[in-house]
């Protein structure tokens, strides 16, 4: 036995799924209590969790934080190789770390100031990542220089080609860690931009929900008419 809930036209249907052989021996009660306790599950989470949990903060928290890491790591590797500005990686790696960790923090949206903190980290983890992607684009742009020496006489040298292959390879290397951070960063720019949609949502539902318990929309759920039937029946004054 099973059971499933379902929202649709601002109603909520709780719908309970039986095995044929076992209908006769479903008490009436169970159902009911259950289905009262499901409905009650459901009008507890307040419309602002709902909103952020979309976002599935937690999970893409978890990402950030992965992200991050091998950001940091990528960025010391550039630090020790001086190929390209270790430091950028560097930064955005930390920024990105502390934005999945407060995103996953706040996972159960009750909390306001989390909520907010959210937001903020991670909008200036999506302009980092922007800078990022240009900074690495550039990068790539860029020819690494040849520093092996051409020899004057004509033929086969050993070591020259020996060199060629060891720069080469170099290259390769480097450029793959420049691609895998313009991935990364393209990658983080997109997470980002999710948690502070779903962010931004919430606050707004958040504000909402304040104005009307503070009474300033109460006028829009009124039931008393404006005109009365005496006001309408009454002849126009010249």
């Amino acid at each position: 036995m099973s059971s499933a809930m379902s929202t649709a036209n601002g109603l909520m249907v709780v719908t309970k799924i039986v095995p044929l052989e076992d209908q006769c021996d479903i008490p009436m009660k169970n159902f009911i209590s259950e289905s009262k306790t499901l409905a009650m599950q459901y009008e507890k989470v307040p419309e602002m969790t709902r909103l952020f949990q979309k976002g599935y903060p937690m999970q893409l928290g978890i990402v950030q934080i992965f992200l991050g890491m091998m950001a940091v790591v990528i960025g010391v590797l550039g630090l020790l190789s001086s190929e390209f500005l270790g430091e950028v990686p560097l930064c955005l790696g930390i920024f990105v770390m502390i934005s999945g960790s407060i995103s996953a923090a706040a996972n159960k949206g009750k909390h306001f100031c989390l909520i907010k903190g959210t937001l903020a980290m991670n909008i200036i983890s999506s302009l980092l990542a922007l800078a990022a992607i240009g900074y690495f684009c550039w990068e790539l742009a860029k020819q690494l220089q040849d520093e092996c020496i051409k020899p004057e006489e004509s033929g086969y040298n050993s070591e020259y080609w020996n060199c060629k292959a060891s720069v080469n390879g170099y290259k390769n290397v480097v450029n793959g860690m420049k691609g895998l951070l313009l991935v990364m960063a393209v990658f983080e720019f997109c997470v980002s931009t999710t948690i502070s949609v779903f962010s931004v949502k919430a606050i707004r539902q958040h504000s909402f929900d304040q104005l009307v318990g503070d009474g300033s929309f109460a006028g829009l759920n009124s039931t008393v008419p404006l005109l009365t039937e005496e006001d309408l029946t009454a002849p126009a004054s010249p």
